[in-house]
């Protein structure tokens, strides 16, 4: 099913309401090359109108597991994803438990926040959440 949604997502809502052209991760046709060969190009432009350039790089680490479930869902909502389909990702979010076992131990605890690693949507839910930094940064 989440890979349905994805397609869903990529497919119709995306083709609609694209992300951000400078949003390079996770993106088909994109790296971090590409990106930082386009940061190359403004640099030399700046340089050659003898301007000062500033850049700032961020490192935003724990990502897939310290976004709430909030930012994500309202992303979704502007890109005007239909409400079952906002209501169906924020439920198998929601409903996570990790476990773990050591040595003949057993834990289990609900999942508060974030994405799975490696999860089908996790890369796509980060995208859109980063769309409105990447916006206010442009």
């Amino acid at each position: 099913m989440e890979r349905l949604v994805d397609r869903f997502l990529r497919d119709e809502i995306l083709v609609l309401k694209p992300l951000h052209p400078n949003q390079h991760a996770y993106q088909v046709g994109k790296s971090v090359e590409m990106a930082l060969y386009q940061l190359m190009v403004q640099d030399e432009k700046t340089l050659n109108r003898q301007e000062i350039a500033l850049g700032v790089f961020l490192d935003i680490e724990g990502v897939f597991n310290n976004t709430s479930y909030d930012p994500m869902c309202a992303a979704l909502a502007k890109h005007e994803v239909h409400y079952t389909i906002v209501r169906w990702i924020r439920a198998t979010l929601k409903g996570r438990q990790a476990m773990a076992t050591l040595g003949g131990l057993y834990r289990s605890v609900c999942v508060s926040r974030g994405c799975p690693q490696g999860g089908v949507l996790s890369r796509l839910l980060w995208c859109l959440v980063f769309i409105e930094l990447l916006a206010r940064l442009n």
